[in-house]
């Protein structure tokens, strides 16, 4: 989505990710939520975007 300069919804973040998780397991949604917090900024009641930074902190 960044790519496309657009925002994505929590929902949609999620559903993305769990198919990629490993050994079948499922972190909860707040746990979810703290790591966007750090490297996304939250645009709106419900739509995210990366922080500047915030993908050179994943690696």
């Amino acid at each position: 989505m960044e790519r496309k300069n657009k925002t994505t919804t929590f929902d949609e973040i999620v559903l993305y990710i769990l198919p990629l998780l490993k050994n079948g397991t499922t972190p909860e949604n707040q746990t979810i939520l703290t790591v966007l917090e750090d490297i996304t900024e939250r645009i709106g009641e419900d739509s995210w975007r990366l922080k500047g930074e915030g993908q050179l902190s994943l690696f």
